[in-house]
């Protein structure tokens, strides 16, 4: 312990999670490790395969290579609980100052890792994302259906969360670990991708991109073998309704003020006529009105109809666009507030367990700030009572 405490090299871990990828786990275990290898004169690494409940051999293969290489971790889900939980569990065993997470499919090139880190270290950020979709990134040999439908929902989601990241969904990040770790999540599938950027924007994270290769050269082949469908999913669905969280106004107040155009413009319609017909017809005025809202009614009832209903519509949307709004800016609060408290007391948890406190021993006299030099206090363990 002390030497590792003497070593001046962060720890990274790597994360893999992989679902029946028995075809080509060993081969890209084999290759992310050599590459890490490559980077050890500035780094110590872990790697945690997660074996996600796979129905073939991938989880043999993965206790197999960890066996016969140091600093490999496999861990096992006996049910396949998609890949928001296989991350969730990595981040929970993960000790790493920074955790990169990889695809087993080295659909990305491994030198990806190296620059992740590069990109986290150097610009101080919180999560460092590979992008495709950014300017200096490109694809190969996606469907192009599938590329349009992912590229879409990465536009989408870019917009709507205003956080300039080209590609939200994507998995291949790098992350501050301690980060990563306090952050509460709740996604199963790979939706969660989506939901880390959203919880990193409320705790005002910085997050950088850095252009990346997207290869599914060899991937067509694997997905028919493995009976995976290349048409859109609902994960698609998913991330769509998700872009919901990052501004639900625009999902309610856009269309509200659509209706409420179309609205204006067709009881407008409806006033210039009843105008007209006013100064047309004789009488007293409340006759002449009268007379004036028949006639027009008769000639153009639909106008009534479709102009009413939609200002009512209209209003509802708008008011329930602001409901939102204020129910997401509660619901930001209330999270970055728990998630500040957790991060405090996890480094006061740690220090005293450094310190060799034990728990029944102690006494926090004040709360240190998220970025403050920590001190502590011991109380000292009260004088018996003696009894006269």
């Amino acid at each position: 312990m002390d030497e590792l405490a003497a070593d001046p090299r962060p720890l990274v871990t790597v994360v893999i999670p992989a679902y029946n990828e028995a075809l080509k786990l060993m081969g890209s275990l084999t290759a992310i490790y050599d590459y890490l290898v490559t980077l050890q004169d500035r780094y110590r690494f872990e790697l945690l395969v997660v074996d996600d409940g796979s129905t073939d051999e991938t989880g043999d293969i993965a206790d197999a290579f960890a066996k016969t290489h140091p600093g490999v971790v496999a861990l096992h889900h006996q049910v396949n609980f998609r890949l928001g939980q296989a991350l969730q569990y990595a981040f929970g065993q993960s000790k790493g100052a920074y955790v990169v997470t990889f695809d087993s499919d080295l659909s990305y090139s491994v030198d990806h890792i190296g620059r992740l880190l590069e990109a986290l270290s150097e610009q101080h950020a919180r999560v460092a994302v590979a992008s495709p979709y950014m300017k200096g990134g490109h694809t190969t040999a996606i469907p192009w259906r599938r590329e349009a439908m992912s590229k879409g929902v990465n536009k989408l989601l870019s917009r709507v969360s205003h956080s300039r990241v080209a590609t939200v969904t994507g998995m291949v990040r790098a992350y501050d670990g301690p980060f990563i770790r306090s952050l509460d999540l709740k996604a199963m599938g790979p939706e969660i991708n989506t939901e880390i950027l959203y919880k990193a924007q409320i705790m005002r994270a910085r997050v950088v991109e850095i252009p990346a290769h997207l290869d599914w050269s060899d991937q067509s082949e694997r997905m028919k073998a493995r009976k995976v469908s290349l048409r859109v999913s609902n994960t698609s669905k998913l991330l769509v309704f998700a872009s919901f969280l990052f501004r639900p106004l625009i999902f309610f107040v856009f269309p509200g003020f659509l209706l409420l155009i179309v609205s204006a413009w067709t009881l407008g319609a409806v006033a210039i006529d009843v105008v007209r017909e006013f100064f047309q017809v004789g009488g007293s005025i409340d006759g002449r009105l009268y007379e004036a809202f028949a006639t027009t009614w008769e000639s153009r009832p639909q106008s009534f109809i479709v102009g009413g209903f939609s200002f009512v519509v209209a209003v509802q949307l708008i008011s329930l666009g602001l409901l939102a709004t204020q129910t997401k800016r509660y619901f930001e609060d209330l999270y970055h507030l728990g998630t500040s408290v957790r991060r405090r007391v996890d480094r006061i948890e740690t220090s005293l367990t450094v310190a060799g406190v034990e728990p029944v021993e102690r006494q926090m006299v004040a709360a240190p700030g998220l970025d403050e030099p920590l001190t502590l206090e011991v109380a000292e363990p009260p004088a018996p009572v003696r009894s006269s």
